[in-house]
């Protein structure tokens, strides 16, 4: 017997099991630790009865989904979808069953903007969940490449009347401002209110102490927002620092504020014992920031597909 109803805190366990065997069997590169998946009950906005998911045969939790949406100030609003089935019970219709609940309440969750976007990222050698979202009416519209360098840190100069500092609480809503500056032009991207910023930074793997600002005239000009999950040891064999979210204000681009902040991160990775650095990028990033990695030794390792159904 099949069954879907909602997530609660009791399936924590089995959902972490489900998301464990899908990453060994499709190779991903990451290793999910259990604590993320308990940070999904700390989301402001996830009501897990509602927004999330789990698929039962005869008793067993097999798969599990959920819907991660914020509330936009935009003019168009998104929601993306995750989930997975367990290998051992993959092509026997539970991810058609998953996808088309995902479907479903992702186009409820969003208010009534004239666009509206359902997105799901998946890497683009899983052909089967490819063949599935575009089974569903979803379309492939961007990519992302995952870039990696070793911790060998460039010796650069950093920008005139600009300095780079260690992140700080009293940094958090100067960085917040400017991150959402600077992400306006980025294709997807919504701002981020007060409580979906505290949200980020308190999930598993965030390391503001591995975090850096650039302030100029008194005030922050830009901001990279670091990571790192150690847990991925297990699959990579390494222990990579993640640039997780870099942004230069306008005035101040072209400047070498990029630079300096990403050479700043690679020097604090490198302190802290990490041995490599990670950086997922647009591959249409109109900031030419992909250009910017090349030059300073980032060398592409994989890419992601971003499928999307129009509401």
């Amino acid at each position: 017997m099949i069954e879907l109803r909602g997530l609660c805190i009791d399936d924590v366990e089995m959902v972490h099991a489900v998301i464990r065997s899908a990453e060994i069997a499709d190779r991903i590169p990451i290793v999910t630790p259990r604590q993320e998946v308990d940070d999904m009950f700390a989301d402001p906005y996830f009501e897990p009865d509602t927004d999330g998911v789990v698929v039962e045969v005869d008793g067993s939790i097999v798969g599990w989904g959920r819907i991660h949406h914020r509330p936009s100030t935009a003019d168009f609003d998104k929601a993306y979808i995750q989930g997975d089935i367990h290998p051992h019970y993959r092509r026997r219709g539970l991810g058609t069953a998953l996808l088309r609940w995902q479907l479903e309440r992702a186009a409820q969750c969003m208010t009534t903007v004239p666009s509206r976007y359902i997105r799901a990222d998946v890497y683009d050698w899983r052909s089967d969940a490819c063949a599935l979202f575009e089974a569903g009416g979803m379309k492939p519209v961007r990519y992302t490449d995952e870039l990696r360098m070793p911790l060998a840190i460039p010796q650069l100069p950093s920008p005139l009347a600009v300095e780079v500092m260690r992140w700080t609480s009293d940094h958090t809503e100067g960085a917040r401002r400017v991150i959402n500056e600077a992400f306006t032009d980025h294709w997807g991207s919504t701002p981020r209110d007060e409580e979906a910023f505290r949200s980020l930074l308190s999930t598993y793997g965030t390391r503001l102490d591995l975090s850096h600002v650039a302030v100029a005239g008194g005030r922050i000009v830009g901001a990279v927002l670091n990571f790192h999950v150690p847990e991925d040891e297990e699959v990579t064999g390494r222990l990579d620092g993640w640039i997780g979210t870099l942004g230069v204000a306008r005035p101040f681009r072209r400047r070498g504020v990029a630079t300096a902040l990403i050479v700043a991160s690679l020097g604090s990775f490198r302190a802290a014992g990490l041995t490599h650095a990670m950086i997922g990028v647009d591959s249409e990033n109109p900031s030419g920031a992909h250009h910017l990695y090349r030059r300073l030794g980032f060398e592409p390792v994989n890419r992601s597909v971003t499928y999307e159904l129009v509401v």
